[in-house]
């Protein structure tokens, strides 16, 4: 009876010290970025025909119906082909690890939200100063 009683607070103890140990987030092996990279950019190219019912709905919600399905389809069009070429060039990049141009990074992760494409390679740090006059 004494021994369980012992037991168990030791172990409860060891497991928040072993919680608190790993506590920081690990950096993902090269491999799983290649493939996270890989999988993102196949299914970017193959799903990106979802852009345009995507799109219909974002624009109709926006403002109407008619002008929601015209302008809804030809934005649909645009990111469908944005969306195909970035996942075509995450695949070729894929060994260099980065993050995905296109956010969101699926065409089906938060299907109200707009897509947008974020630049990935920079030399330095964009500036935020301003030109002295």
């Amino acid at each position: 009876m004494i021994d369980k009683a012992i037991k168990l607070p030791v172990f409860v103890i060891l497991l928040c010290v072993s919680t608190f140990a790993h506590a920081e987030p690990e950096q993902d092996s090269y491999a799983t970025q290649f493939f996270a990279k890989s999988g993102n950019a196949l299914a970017n190219i193959t799903t990106g025909w979802l852009e345009v019912p995507k799109n219909i709905y974002i624009t109709t919600r926006e403002t109407n119906i008619i002008y929601g399905f015209i302008g809804g389809t030809g934005m649909g069009i645009f990111h469908l082909a944005g969306r195909i070429a970035t996942g075509v060039f995450n695949l070729i990049t894929a060994p260099i690890p980065s993050d995905p141009i296109v956010n969101p990074h699926y065409v089906w992760n938060d299907f109200g939200t707009k897509t947008t494409y974020a630049v990935q390679f920079y030399l330095e740090e964009p500036s935020t100063e301003t030109a002295p006059q």
